[in-house]
């Protein structure tokens, strides 16, 4: 079918289509061939030809000459400005009711030498053939690229059948839908099994659309391909190339008009201007014709001579040099085109004709009339050219043009081509003065004289009317080959008469631009070819217009030249559509539906063709010449009662793809049925595993009334049908539930208007309850940076010719003022304007060429408000503070107000208020502002902080959109306490300038309970001088301060209310004095001495005294102001003769007199401190462990031969066991050393004639089942007549001894009762007591 289509195009264009003349030298019409006579039968065709030649081009005019009833004769009169001749040839027809006209005007082909076919068709149906070949393309020419100056050949073999040597078959070679013909810059050859077009000197004018057409047997088979041409080497380093297509217009006796296009300029320095060269015909001299360049891409030339040929070539100019001259204008001869126009071709007696002119009807005038409609035919800034009608009548003799101008409203005239004898109505007028306008008029003048002027132009002022185009929109590149781009953009808003696009291409990251193609192309898209395979690309886009080039368009996004189709050739064009089903039928046609292909190949579906035929032919015929868009087509013409099948075929810009399956037959048969037609168009959307949407169209046949809702009808495979809905709905869309994941289901939808329920609809394809793989919902929000409340969704996938479709309750939005919608990859965004409740429902969107993906959303009255809420503040934003406005006052008394936002850009801005005026860091230097927009600190510092500051202060931010405002209100007492610490600081600032305290007097109380008052100095020199004052007494210490240490300390040791009082420290020297009291007193120091007291209190020791026993607890310090409590069984001892509870420095004790046996028991005393309370306890019950309770000392010095008695009273229930050691070995009792035990209470040794050999270390070790101890006793013997040994310390303590231990216990200290001599021990006492046994003791 398409190759029949492009058949019937060709012929029609052959049969219609005017050839191109070209010009040659001045020449009467001549027949070169002339007409044959011809003899036929009725209803043959018949074909009368005949080739003219001439110069100017001559003009043919058929006509008939009846000779007898069934024979005509026919003449071909050829007439130009040098004469006419007739060619004639008779037309024999053979029949009786032949019916003739009289008169015949046959279509004129002009070739080269002007050909002309006459044709006439005696019978209705024409047959026209013109090879019988049949021709089978095989190697074709691709695309190819070639430079000026070089040559290009374009070959495609065949195999033709017949192949007949002296017979080639008709090829015809196009360059953009024009027919080329052979001559000296395009050389056609077609035989040999091969059709060649040689290009032998390229220019840029070459490149285009190249397209072999060859004629065949059964129509036509053609070939297309694109030829790119570029610029050869400027002579100039930097220069434009040369300018194309250089044609002469408005062609006249001595003017034309010269045009042409503008180069593409990628890297080039801007163009300036043009220079335009001629030549005449058979000279190779070139003359410049304008002086200066011309700005825009045309040049009126004038001053040539009359029948005088010429040749024009263009040069562009830029900063860097001259262009290349571009390829020569064909040859064109300056003649008046309206000679011919005053032709006339008169007959005489039917059989003569004479060939007269115009002029020789005029009669016996001989001056000619006034020109007529003068005025500007081009406007520019560089010219204006003035044209005008000749007059009538022309006076009967050689005309020519006088042309004035004047300033307008000015009256005066002045003649402007004294120079230049015109002979054209145009003439060029180059020197006007810019912003001017002016008027103009014209004479036409003979040697008889001159006319009257003609009527003034209208005032005319040299302007460039519209300029350059705008810049093309949006430019999208997709992928087409491995080594080409798709490229198309959107025209441009104001085109200004455009001539065509450039293309240019650049590496990303190069900043380098090449261009894509080197002629101005018409359309808006564009296959730009020769591309590196793998490498990423931009493309922009030029407007061309006779002003130049337009501003570069936006650059696309940058594309990977990769092939677009992975699949197969096949998938370049659509698949096929299907799904046929007819609508409605009124008799004489059909409406007829069907669904998209399942593949849309390479791009955008832009076409469908229906095509039709009788159930009972095999013929198709076509339906629709031209595409329709729409998946419904009327089908007109039909016969009713007869069967019809239909086919559809999709195309797109890859080409038209595979037809559809045939339909079922359709019957041509009126609907009368008053129930409504079926709905169509089933689609899915929204496919998940539980549920999906089904949308359809409304029915186009609607019954006896109009449709009012539709059932749905659903099968779930290998079930039957079921309704969804009960009642009939009243929208074409239908969300579908509770479907089981998996599992395929059909369904039909059926329309129900008042008469009942229509026929079904065409089952829908099958669908799968499944969701595609990364299926994403529509995401509602609000845009941070804008405050744009927004629907956004991101394909899962997507194809290179997909498009978001948007929908609101499932009817797609288009030109929506209220939404924008923007698309970018896999990303779509609908943003809302101004949004309101008129906005809330279902939106849903779906993407084309995909297998499903979509998604829905319903926005809410409660969603909108909120987002409504966040969008105000968003677009009215406030800039967040991390610290509201706040004070401090800083050293010299200086107070600084500020604030910190959490971020802040450079830009900020902000003012400081204080009592509604705002400051300055300029007022009188008392404020210092700034801010630091890394902190987003603001802050204000004032230096003279007075009663004068009291008032409200405010900070009124403003940061691009945001702003905000925090105010500090510091009045009352809360001034008063700023005023008052700004004061402190200011006075405190001046202190420090002399010698200061850094820190003043404070105390803390040592390990071994000393006081001392500390204090650091700052500022402080050797001649400073430092004193200690207590209540107002000097104190001299015994080390006198050092001041340059930085600190001095007082120590007091044992504090006692003797030392309570003021204690002061002094410091001065020249340069100023600084004093610290502290009151110190025994509260003060208590809390610590307190808790050194607790912490360091020992167990309580049993000591036995002449009154009874005393139970010790020794401590590092103590006095009667130490809280203590002492116990008997948990209760409370007071002070009394009996038990006498007091104390010293070292220890606290309690004396039992007399002890008996209702003062056994558990004894503790509670030491309490600031946060606790020290417990130490005894236990004086029946059952205790042995213990040594008194009675031995730590050392002991004796003379030789005196007896030494150790004596100790024991303790113990039940009584305990006592061993002696010396230097731990057991001692045995002997005579020289008795050991005795008396009533289980008093332990002794004694060792009579004591020799040095006794000396040594004795102890005892006391114990019974609960334990014991051991206590040590160091004996020093000396010789008589020497002085006694120094005592060495022993000062070990009691030591409590295992149960069946024989450890040597330690010694205690000795004590003299009851006349006898014991030993004492002090255990833990600085002092041990040591005792000389003299001469006379026992």
């Amino acid at each position: 079918i398409q190759k029949e289509l492009h058949r019937m195009k060709v012929v029609q264009e052959m049969m219609h289509k005017k050839m191109t003349l070209s010009t040659e030298t001045d020449k009467a019409p001549d027949f070169m061939v002339a007409l044959r006579p011809h003899t036929v039968w009725e209803k043959t065709p018949v074909k009368l030809f005949c080739t003219v030649g001439g110069h100017p081009r001559p003009i043919v005019k058929w006509l008939e000459v009846c000779v007898v009833s069934d024979t005509a004769e026919y003449s071909a009169v050829a007439t130009n400005s040098h004469g006419s001749t007739t060619s004639k040839a008779s037309v024999t027809v053979k029949s009786e009711s032949l019916s003739r006209s009289r008169s015949l005007l046959l279509s004129i082909h002009l070739s080269i030498y002007l050909s002309i076919y006459l044709s006439i068709y005696l019978s209705i149906s024409l047959s026209l053939s013109l090879s019988r070949s049949l021709i089978t393309m095989l190697d074709r020419f691709g695309v190819s690229f070639g430079t000026e100056g070089g040559s290009i050949r374009l070959v495609c073999t065949m195999v033709v059948v017949p192949d007949l040597p002296n017979v080639p078959p008709l090829a015809q070679w196009y360059r953009d839908d024009k027919l080329l013909k052979a001559g000296k810059l395009a050389e056609i050859k077609v035989g040999g099994g091969a059709a060649t077009l040689t290009l032998p000197h390229l220019a840029k004018d070459d490149e285009g659309l190249y397209t072999l057409r060859m004629w065949t047997k059964d129509g036509t088979t053609e070939h297309s391909a694109y030829l790119f041409v570029k610029d050869a080497a400027p002579s100039v380093a930097g220069a434009p190339g040369a300018p194309i297509s250089i044609k002469a217009f408005d062609i006249n006796s001595d003017y034309v008009l010269v045009a042409w296009k503008p180069p593409n300029t990628t890297n080039e320095a801007a163009i300036t201007g043009y220079f335009v060269d001629k030549r005449e015909s058979g000279s190779a001299t070139w003359s410049q014709c304008n002086d200066s360049p011309v700005r825009i891409c045309k040049y009126p030339v004038h001053g040539l001579k009359v029948g005088h040929a010429y040749h024009f070539r263009v040069r562009a100019v830029n900063s860097a040099g001259i262009s290349r001259p571009s390829r020569e204008s064909d040859k064109v001869t300056a003649l008046d085109p309206a000679e011919r126009e005053r032709l006339q071709v008169i007959k005489l007696d039917g059989k003569h004709e004479v060939v007269i002119k115009d002029d020789d009807l005029e009669g016996y005038v001989t001056l000619p009339g006034e020109p007529t409609d003068m005025h500007a035919s081009e406007i520019f800034k560089s010219y204006i050219v003035l044209s005008w009608k000749p007059p009538s009548p022309r006076g009967r003799a050689p005309l020519w043009y006088i042309i004035e101008k004047s300033v307008s409203g000015t009256g005066a005239w002045q003649r402007i081509n004294t120079a230049v004898k015109l002979q054209s109505p145009r003439y060029p007028v180059f020197d006007l003065e810019a912003g001017k306008k002016y008027q103009f008029r014209v004479y036409s003048e003979n040697l008889y004289g001159a006319s009257e002027a003609s009527k003034p132009t209208d005032p005319i002022e040299k302007v460039d009317e519209h300029g350059v185009p705008s810049a093309p929109g949006q430019v999208v590149a997709t992928r087409n080959t491995k080594s080409s781009v798709f490229v198309q953009w959107d025209p441009p808003k104001h085109p200004n008469h455009l001539m065509g696009y450039y293309i240019d291409a650049s590496l990303v990251g190069s900043k380098t631009w090449a261009p894509c193609n080197h002629k101005p192309y018409k359309h808006t898209r564009f296959v730009v070819h020769g591309l590196t395979p793998g490498e990423t690309y931009v493309f922009r886009v030029q407007a061309v217009n006779v002003y130049g080039l337009s501003d570069e368009s936006q650059e696309s996004t940058p594309i990977a030249v990769e092939p677009a189709l992975k699949r197969g050739v096949e998938y370049a064009t659509p698949s096929a559509p299907h799904g046929i089903t007819m609508l409605s039928c009124d008799g004489a046609s059909m409406i007829i539906a069907w669904n998209r292909p399942k593949h849309g190949g390479g791009s955008k579906i832009n076409a469908y063709y229906v095509d039709k035929r009788d159930a009972d032919s095999l013929a198709w015929k076509e339906v629709n010449s031209a595409p329709t868009k729409t998946r419904t087509y009327t089908v007109d013409g039909l016969t009713e009662g007869t069967f019809y099948e239909f086919k559809v075929q999709a195309g797109n810009l890859a080409g038209v793809g595979v037809p559809s399956a045939p339909s079922t037959p359709l019957k041509c048969e009126a609907w009368t049925s008053a129930v409504p037609g079926p709905a169509y168009d089933l689609a899915f959307r929204e496919v998940r595993g539980d549920s999906l949407v089904i949308l359809w169209k409304a029915p186009v046949y609607t019954g006896a009334s109009a449709v009012t809702g539709y059932i749905v009808e659903m099968a779930k495979k290998g079930h039957h049908y079921h309704p969804l809905n009960e009642e009939a709905i009243g929208h074409c869309y239908l969300q579908v539930t509770g479907l089981e994941a998996g599992a395929e289901y059909t369904f039909k939808v059926k329309a129900v208007n008042a008469e009942g329920v229509g026929k079904a609809s065409q089952t829908s394809e099958p669908v799968v309850a499944k969701a595609l793989p990364g299926t994403q919902e529509i995401q509602c929000g609000v845009d941070e940076d804008t405050g744009d409340i927004f629907l956004s969704f991101e394909a899962c996938e997507i194809s290179e010719t997909s498009n978001f479709a948007w929908s609101k309750n499932y009817k797609e939005i288009s030109d929506c003022p209220r939404v924008a919608i923007e698309t970018k990859g896999k990303h779509s965004k609908l943003t809302f304007v101004n949004p309101d409740v008129s906005d809330l429902g279902a939106f849903s969107v779906h993407v084309t060429d995909t297998e499903g993906v979509s998604a829905s959303h319903t926005l809410t009255e409660d969603a909108l408000n909120t987002m409504l809420e966040l969008s105000y503040n968003i677009r009215h934003p406030i800039v967040p503070l991390k610290h509201q406005l706040n004070y401090e006052v800083l050293e010299k008394g200086h107070v600084r107000f500020w604030l910190q936002c959490l971020k802040m850009s450079p830009a900020v801005t902000y003012r400081f208020i204080v009592n509604d005026k705002e400051v300055t860091s300029s007022d009188v230097g008392s404020h210092k502002i700034s801010h630091d927009v890394n902190t987003g600190v603001i802050q204000m510092t004032v230096d003279h902080f007075s009663k004068a500051s009291e008032a409200t202060y405010t900070v009124q931010i403003h940061d691009g959109r945001a702003k905000t405002q925090s105010s500090l209100v510091l009045v009352g007492d809360v001034f008063k306490a700023a005023l008052k610490e700004a004061e402190f600081q200011r006075s405190e600032h001046i202190r420090k300038q002399g010698p200061h305290f850094a820190e003043y007097l404070s105390y803390h109380v040592d390990d071994d309970c000393t006081v001392l008052l500390v204090c650091k100095v700052a500022n402080v020199k050797k001649e400073t001088v430092f004193h200690w004052f207590k209540d107002e007494e000097e104190i001299v210490p015994e080390t006198p301060p050092n001041v340059m240490s930085g600190s001095v300390a007082l120590p007091i040791s044992l504090f006692s209310r003797k030392d309570q009082g003021h204690y002061k420290a002094k410091l001065s020297d020249d340069r100023g004095k600084d004093s610290s009291i502290l009151s110190v007193g025994v509260v003060v120091t208590s809390l610590p001495l307190l808790f050194l007291s607790g912490s360091s209190a020992s167990e309580l020791v049993l000591q036995c005294t002449p009154e009874g026993i005393r139970l010790q607890c020794y401590m590092k310090y103590y006095t009667e102001e130490i809280r203590t409590a002492w116990l008997h069984k948990d209760s409370k001892i007071s002070s009394s003769e009996k038990m006498r509870i007091a104390g010293t420095a070292e220890m606290a004790w309690m004396q039992i007199r007399e002890p008996s046996e209702k003062e056994k028991g558990h004894y503790s005393i509670q030491i309490m401190d600031a946060t606790k309370s020290h417990t130490r306890t005894f236990d004086l019950s029946g059952q205790d462990r042995g213990r040594v309770v008194g009675g031995l000392p730590d050392v002991v010095t004796i003379m030789e031969q005196k007896t030494l008695s150790l004596t100790c009273t024991v303790w113990g229930d039940p009584s305990p066991e006592v061993t002696w050691f010396k230097n731990e070995n057991e001692v045995v009792s002997t005579e020289h050393a008795k050991i005795t035990l008396e009533a289980n209470k008093f332990a002794s040794l004694t060792i009579t004639a004591v020799t040095s050999e006794d000396s040594g270390k004795y102890s005892i070790n006391v114990r019974n089942k609960y334990g014991g101890e051991f206590v040590e006793i160091t004996v020093s013997v000396y010789k008589q007549g020497e002085s006694p040994p120094e005592a060495k310390m022993g000062g070990r303590g009691a030591t409590p001894a295992p149960l069946a231990s024989k450890t040597p216990a330690q010694t205690p200290t000795p004590c003299q009762v009851g006349g006898i001599f014991h030993f004492n021990r002090q255990a833990q006492s600085s002092t041990a007591k040591v005792f000389e046994v003299n001469s006379n003791s026992i």
